[in-house]
């Protein structure tokens, strides 16, 4: 393992615990989650493409019925992010800084196949019927999934996004998730390359997905 490769494994546990937000008020947030005002200067902070962190073969609950990882994956360049349907704020805003950062990485990297998934950590609410209504809001193209809490933090685990499910009684309905707000950019062959953390600025990304990608991977 190189110097650099070592420094991003060092730094990848400090980047995922300051990415931490949560879904609610920013009071709310101030009490409960100090770390939720975190941003980075900088649109990619994390670069894996000597390492690239497989997702693992596991099945998903998609829109049409369960769909295995490397089939979600397979040929497309994709932007994950986690989160759920039920957060007031947050996961809309990034959803809607999706809708425009898909069509711009299809106009102007187009000779790659993206796609945007959103995938809930919140399965008690969040069936795919429901995603799918709800992801139609932002972009009929978004892919939606959610899965079993084990598939779930299969996913999470090998991307390192961090999510924390609010106490509840079991069938409550009204409760928080916190989750960071990180895109994770997944290659056609299922591994995440980079990490690119809010807040999200559209042409930024845009602009330096292009530039990152014309050196990991010219076409």
């Amino acid at each position: 393992m190189t110097d650099t490769m070592l420094l991003r494994v060092l730094l990848l546990p400090v980047v995922i615990v300051s990415l931490l937000a949560g879904c609610q008020s920013d009071a709310e947030n101030a009490e409960a989650n100090p770390l939720a005002g975190y941003e980075s200067p900088e649109p990619l902070v994390l670069r894996t493409p000597e390492a690239p962190m497989p997702v693992p073969e596991v099945t998903l609950d998609g829109v049409d019925g369960p769909v295995q990882t490397p089939t979600l994956f397979d040929g497309r360049w994709t932007l994950l992010y986690v989160g759920y349907s039920y957060c007031p704020d947050v996961c809309p805003t990034e959803l809607g800084q999706l809708a425009v950062i898909l069509p711009a990485l299809q106009s102007r990297l187009p000779e790659r196949d993206w796609q945007v998934v959103f995938l809930s950590v919140d399965p008690e609410r969040d069936t795919p019927d429901h995603l799918a209504q709800y992801t139609a809001f932002f972009h009929q193209a978004f892919v939606p999934v959610t899965g079993s809490r084990e598939t779930i933090d299969a996913v999470t685990g090998a991307v390192k996004a961090g999510y924390r499910i609010g106490k509840h009684a079991p069938g409550e309905r009204r409760y928080s998730v916190d989750h960071d707000t990180g895109f994770r950019l997944i290659d056609p062959q299922g591994r995440m390359l980079a990490l690119l953390p809010g807040p999200h600025q559209p042409d930024r990304i845009v602009t330096t997905l292009q530039s990152f990608l014309s050196e990991v991977d010219p076409e």
